[in-house]
């Protein structure tokens, strides 16, 4: 069980010089020494194909894929000479951004296929940010020890959510939809970044669309909403966990908005609780340490279906908290 997890994982295999690591149905071979953070840089070639990143060197980089400029960070920091005593080096936002997919796509294609539909969105230029947030919030799911059913791959009437999730342990069954903040100057949209547009909790719209997804087969339905904030942090904070949600007036204007619509409703809600992530790792520059992930969690007072177990949230939370946490090796 590798930390910030809540499931358990094969580890690679080592025979000789050669390491091994199982994917699905494929068996990768490499030499013993290399790190897992290469595997995982292997890894994503290999899912959205090596084609796609050679086809895009030859573009001016502001129409590059995100991935090919988080990927060109990566290799640039291996030029330069390691910051630490131990040989390592500061993961910047962009580094961070990348090794981060990596092990998303790690994840998420342990024992399944990732559906082609999301490696497609992944290479679009234009859908790219609301398919990277899926992953992430799937890979988050897996590692809290669900099993995930991605219903955009089967033929559903009427409304769906993004996937449905089964709680390994307590067998809970979860709804779950996903939303990403599209903001200017981030993830492939035109503009520039600015405090008094992006230091806002303007989730909304996204909210009120998510609702709109919502379940009628009796399961609890969980809304993760992405503000997209490259927010600053205090420089000893140690993560999320630790610093109050009115440290930040955008996360508060969250919370603040939401226990008002609550409020205002009078009656039961779609949703059994609404997250709020802001994994913002790429406003990082190339240079120093990336930024801080954050989450939080805001249960509805009144949902129609609530949850009869504590495990869920708990092992979500934690997986969330610790969302940055790649082991070296193992």
């Amino acid at each position: 069980m590798l930390p910030g997890t809540r499931t358990e994982v094969l580890s690679s295999m080592v025979n000789g010089d050669t390491r091994h690591r199982i994917i699905w149905n494929k068996v990768w071979s490499a030499p013993q020494e290399q790190t897992f953070h290469q595997f995982l840089d292997a890894l994503v070639g290999q899912t959205l194909g090596h084609d796609s990143f050679e086809n895009q060197k030859s573009l001016a980089r502001e129409e590059q894929n995100a991935i090919v400029r988080w990927r060109s960070a990566l290799v640039s920091l291996l030029d330069r000479p390691t910051d630490t005593s131990d040989g390592g080096r500061i993961r910047t936002g962009p580094v961070e951004a990348y090794l981060s997919l990596g092990y998303d796509l790690f994840w998420l294609q342990l024992v399944y296929r990732l559906p082609d539909r999301l490696v497609q969105r992944l290479i679009n230029f234009e859908e790219f940010q609301g398919a990277r947030y899926e992953i992430l919030i799937a890979a988050v799911f897996a590692r809290a020890g669900f099993e995930i059913d991605w219903l955009d791959d089967v033929i559903i009437a009427g409304k769906r959510c993004e996937f449905v999730a089964v709680h390994k342990r307590t067998r809970t069954r979860v709804s779950v939809e996903a939303k990403s903040h599209r903001r200017g100057g981030a993830l492939h949209q035109p503009g520039t970044v600015e405090a008094k547009t992006h230091l806002k909790g303007d989730i909304f719209g996204l909210y009120e669309k998510a609702l709109l997804q919502g379940p009628t087969d009796g399961t609890p339905f969980l809304i993760f909403i992405d503000a997209n904030v490259p927010a600053s942090f205090p420089a000893n904070a140690l993560g999320y966990s630790s610093i109050p949600v009115d440290t930040f007036p955008w996360m508060t204007e969250i919370r603040d908005g939401l226990v008002k619509k609550w409020n205002t409703l009078g009656g039961s809600t779609v949703e059994t609780g609404v997250f709020i992530t802001n994994f913002a790792f790429y406003y990082g520059n190339d240079r120093d340490a990336s930024p801080i992930g954050m989450c939080g969690y805001f249960p509805s007072p009144r949902p129609i279906v609530a949850f009869t177990d504590s495990g869920t949230i708990e092992d979500l939370s934690y997986c969330l908290r610790f969302y940055a946490q790649i082991p070296r090796q193992f």
